[in-house]
């Protein structure tokens, strides 16, 4: 067993490996898929299993650099999406205790306690307050 373990070690010293961008190729395939198994469609499995042999290549391939500015440009992509995911995620947790609303001078995000009604707000980033009405 361990002769097989520092052969696997051997063979991928200097490659790629895995990465966000290959996750995501392979959920993405995995999503395919499903809709495949729905739908029966050849173009669908091809599509997902081209896509799944494209990132097993690409986590063995040589080529670091080439691999890395293809995951820094995904990324470029990604992470505005998982930012916004993320927010949205949390404003559903705390939508029991706090109310988001926009300051309509410099446009920045407050996060309000519950208070039902109308009332004043002042805005810690241009300090210039304005009514906020909270319907519960």
């Amino acid at each position: 067993m361990e002769s097989i373990k520092n052969k696997l070690i051997r063979f991928m010293t200097g490659r790629y490996g895995i990465d966000p961008l290959y996750y995501a190729g392979l959920f993405l395939a995995l999503g395919l898929m499903m809709i495949n198994m729905m739908v029966n469609s050849t173009i669908l499995m091809v599509i997902s299993n081209g896509l799944i042999l494209l990132m097993v290549l690409r986590g063995f391939s040589r080529n670091i650099s080439r691999r890395r500015s293809e995951n820094e440009q995904f990324l470029k992509l990604w992470n505005p999406v998982k930012k916004s995911g993320r927010i949205f995620l949390r404003r559903i947790k705390e939508i029991r205790v706090h109310r988001y609303r926009k300051c309509p001078h410099c446009r920045k995000t407050l996060k309000l306690p519950i208070k039902r009604g109308k009332h004043m707000v002042k805005c810690p980033a241009c300090k210039e307050s304005f009514a906020v009405r909270v319907i519960v």
